[in-house]
């Protein structure tokens, strides 16, 4: 008899458990359905349903409830803002209950409807964006919120009587910033935004970045953070800006380039041995760095940064530099100026006679005026370089030299 009626109870369970799923089911395709027809009342009644019914069924009719309540939010009398807003904070609230593994960033999102509608305070704005750094980080996306979070710390910092240290400081920006870093690599079409967000950071911080602070900061910091390249990357670009010669600089750099080997790692050690005298190592490091490039831009920056590095030692390396330069950034006219004046200051080097002296300025002036087809805002400079390079090319109409090979570093013919 027990028996049976077990099996009873589990049939008539499985039948109730079956009709509250197709229910719930329906009410979701319903609430979609209001929602495209943009009969937001309904849905809202809806919602208020679907919430006691369903709560458990899918993550889907919460993000349809969040639309709902997104719009009455939008369409309240100021005096009923956040009144909505708490309501939409609910529901993230029951989200995460019911969904604690969901991806939708109750605490950022939760945050930011506060600020965006002027409700709540202050404190629990930053409470809700810290939960969202601690707690749900891999959604703490919006460049907005994150500047907010990080500008409240900030402002904790600077208020009297605060338990927040400078350390603490410099460990919330380096955090924050790898954050970012990492959100712009995750979402390129952001990379504006998030770099704007770093700017604002760092114009914050300006006072703050500095050798004094850093050092003493990355020292103790390092060891515990060796293998984590976020960290890494963050404080070594702190670094590159007022310490590029500190031993720390190099060390963290070195590291960072065996953890995670970048275009900026490289960067990074090419500027440390640039400071501190070692230019051969700065160039190789510099190669390396536009070699790890994906980017023609940097690729470019980088190129032109090496050039002027090496014009007063290595000129054949120079060239090459600016080359890939303009190969990498054909628009940008001063990588011709710089290689017109390249030529000009090979005079001594690479000039044996009179008919190559003249080749050299004749070959400056040809290469400057590329620089007003690249860039029309450099007309007069460029025609004003080749008018005095010219100056210096006086070619005798009786001479039957039509062409001048030049070899040295410049290694090409030119033409009269």
């Amino acid at each position: 008899m027990k028996t049976k009626l077990f099996f009873l109870f589990v049939i008539v369970f499985s039948h109730f458990a079956n009709a509250q799923e197709v229910n719930c089911a329906n009410k979701e395709k319903q609430l979609s359905q209001f929602i495209a027809d943009s009969d937001y009342a309904k849905a809202l009644d809806l919602w208020n349903d679907a919430k006691t019914s369903c709560p458990t069924f899918s993550e889907k009719m919460y993000v349809l409830g969040s639309q709902v309540l997104q719009y009455n939010i939008e369409i309240a009398k100021p005096e009923d803002k956040e009144k909505n807003v708490r309501e939409l904070i609910k529901l993230y609230t029951q989200l995460d209950k019911n969904f604690p593994n969901n991806k939708e960033g109750s605490f950022e999102k939760s945050a930011m409807a506060l600020y965006n509608n002027k409700a709540g305070e202050e404190v629990e704005i930053y409470m809700l964006l810290d939960k969202a750094f601690e707690l749900q980080k891999s959604t703490f996306t919006n460049p907005q919120a994150i500047f907010i979070y990080f500008n409240s710390y900030f402002d904790k910092y600077k208020s009297e009587n605060s338990s927040v240290t400078i350390e603490k400081l410099l460990t919330k920006y380096t955090s924050v910033a790898s954050l970012v870093e990492e959100n712009s690599q995750k979402f390129p079409e952001k990379a504006d935004e998030n770099g704007r967000v770093l700017q604002g950071m760092n114009s914050l911080m300006d006072f703050y970045l500095i050798c004094d602070n850093l050092i003493p900061f990355a020292q103790k910091n390092f060891e515990a953070n060796k293998s984590n390249a976020s960290w890494l990357g963050s404080i070594a670009k702190s670094l590159s800006v007022s310490c590029k010669s500190a031993p720390i600089f190099e060390t963290i750099s070195l590291e960072l380039h065996k953890v995670k080997p970048s275009s900026k790692s490289a960067y990074y050690l090419a500027t440390f041995y640039l400071n501190t005298g070692k230019q051969e190592k700065a160039t190789d490091y510099f190669t390396q760095s536009i070699l790890l490039s994906n980017d023609k831009m940097e690729k470019a920056t980088t190129a032109y940064v090496a050039a002027s590095v090496l014009a007063s030692s290595d000129k054949g390396k120079a060239k090459e530099m600016i080359l890939l330069a303009i190969d990498n950034n054909p628009s940008n006219g001063k990588n011709y100026i710089f290689l017109a004046d390249l030529y000009a200051n090979g005079l001594s080097e690479c000039a044996s006679n009179d008919d190559e002296k003249k080749a050299i300025y004749k070959l400056a002036s040809d290469t400057v005026l590329k620089a007003a087809q690249a860039e029309p805002r450099l007309k007069t400079t460029s025609e004003s370089m080749s008018k005095r390079y010219l100056q210096n090319v006086v070619v005798d109409k009786k001479s039957k030299v039509k062409s001048v090979y030049l070899g040295c570093w410049i290694n090409q013919a030119v033409q009269f």
